[in-house]
């Protein structure tokens, strides 16, 4: 007698992805979701302090989360440039570093919905035990790691049965839920238990609605100072023209930086780097002094001396003859004012707010493109798909940090060259030297690019820049042999 034994295909992260969307409403009704409104009651079950719980998302990314537990306020938001944030009794701050990566990606967490993982920027695979099968309050449930960015990642757990989410995890908190009622042909959850902050809330859902106008304002950070904030414009030449200043006095200093290159790959270690700088006609020069935390010597520093001598003397001598040339600096002039001014066209400033940054008083402005703009020039399209904040020291008119993202892929030749993808972005913070200049201390830069439609890389350089002191600009760098 024959048998016949079916083997049941073996489960992948995307299969499991595909049964919820199915159990929760179908991709296609997914899809049309462009607003999406949570709201209950809540119990902190420690303290039994009662009060509220509201979870907005609007399409492509934008998000704002809500707990109010009796006098105390939590609030986490994204507007698709920055991100806020607000424990009360404090003020409302803009979030930076790892609070803003995860306010970032939560946003296109919320309202991605798990239906174009490229477009959400979203790299899922099965996790945990093998086959991915782990037991969640009771029940069997597939664990899916999902990353979401460099170093930002959830732990998503689908139950076996019903195919729907049953728990959240992420760095800073964790969502549990129990129960779902249909809404307009979608299950969204009912009963919802939350751990954020060491604290644990119990939430009844008594409103969820779908695709409700929701105004842009609650996604931006509150007005709350009454003191006058300067034109936006005008900040911006401002911070412009102190730089040109600022150019001079750099060229005095050197400083050290520690710089590593982190590919996507973790299996890869990262490199490691060292360099003294130095800063001459508003240009950064490197001199290497160290690899992977060895020191150079031999053949390879007295190679790395020669090649920065040249370079530190061919950037002297272009900044004297541009220095000694009128019509040139004049020019040069014309050319950086002409980038500021494509850059407020291109740009729409909003959100401007008066915040301390690093016991600094700062004033914080979005930035994002412009809708009322139509970009004649190729630079101006790719401009116009930058996205971010900027803080600006309130005194001295200098950048304190800058954080921009690109909203959309920039090709180069038509991306027959390379193309930067959406999502690629920086983050520049400076500190005051010797109360006289700011300098760089930190700059962080995320890639994922393609050339000749070939090579494809992706990772994160950063650099931290430490030990400023003074240095005559009329030094010269001396190649030795050792």
């Amino acid at each position: 007698m024959a048998i016949s034994v079916a083997i049941a295909p073996a489960q992948t992260a995307q299969k499991v992805i595909d049964e919820y969307l199915q159990a929760v409403g179908g991709s296609k009704v997914l899809a049309q979701i462009q607003t999406e409104t949570i709201a209950g009651s809540l119990l902190e079950e420690s303290s039994g302090k009662t009060g509220s719980w509201t979870l907005i998302t609007r399409a492509p990314n934008r998000y704002y989360l809500e707990i109010i537990a009796g006098p105390d306020r939590i609030v986490e938001a994204y507007n698709g440039m920055s991100a806020w944030g607000q424990n009360s009794p404090d003020p409302p701050r803009t979030l930076t570093g790892d609070a803003a990566k995860e306010a970032e990606a939560s946003g296109r967490y919320w309202n991605g919905r798990f239906i174009d993982l490229k477009k959400s920027r979203l790299t899922v695979q099965l996790a945990g035990q093998p086959g991915g099968i782990e037991q969640v309050r009771g029940r069997d449930a597939y664990h899916v790691h999902v990353q979401a960015g460099p170093g930002v990642t959830r732990e998503v757990f689908f139950d076996v049965q019903t195919h729907r989410i049953v728990r959240e995890v992420w760095p800073s908190g964790q969502l549990d839920y129990d129960a779902w009622i249909p809404v307009k042909g979608i299950q969204l959850p009912s009963g919802i238990e939350m751990r954020l902050g060491g604290h644990d809330y119990k939430i009844t859902v008594t409103r969820a609605e779908i695709n409700t106008p929701v105004a842009d304002s609650l996604f931006d950070f509150p007005k709350a100072s009454t003191t006058p904030l300067p034109d936006i414009a005008d900040l911006i030449r401002e911070v412009a023209r102190n730089q040109k200043a600022t150019d001079e006095i750099q060229k005095e200093y050197t400083c050290h930086l520690t710089e590593e290159m982190k590919g996507a790959n973790p299996k890869v270690p990262p490199v490691n780097r060292e360099y003294e700088v130095f800063h001459i006609g508003g240009d950064e020069l490197r001199h290497l002094i160290g690899k992977d935390g060895v020191t150079l010597t031999g053949d390879e520093k007295a190679k790395e001396d020669k090649r920065f001598s040249k370079q530190f003397d061919e950037a002297t001598k272009d900044a004297a003859r541009l220095a000694s040339d009128p019509r040139k600096q004049a020019k040069q002039d014309a050319e950086d004012e002409a980038h500021i001014s494509d850059f407020l066209r291109v740009e729409r400033f909003t959100n401007a707010r008066r915040e301390r940054f690093r016991g600094e008083d700062v004033i914080a402005v979005d930035f994002g493109p412009n809708p009322d703009y139509k970009p004649k020039k190729a630079s101006d399209k790719d401009l116009q798909k930058l996205g971010g904040v900027i803080l600006i020291d309130d005194k001295a008119r200098d950048v304190a940090r800058l954080e921009a993202h690109l909203d959309n892929s920039i090709r180069v030749a038509g991306g027959v060259l390379a193309s930067v993808a959406e999502g690629s972005g920086m983050v520049l913070e400076q500190a005051r030297i010797n109360d006289e200049v700011w300098m760089p201390s930190y700059v962080e830069i995320h890639y994922a690019l393609r050339a000749l439609m070939l090579l494809k890389l992706q990772g994160t350089v950063t650099g931290r820049y430490t030990d400023y002191k003074k240095f005559r600009s009329d030094s010269k760098i001396v190649a030795t042999q050792e």
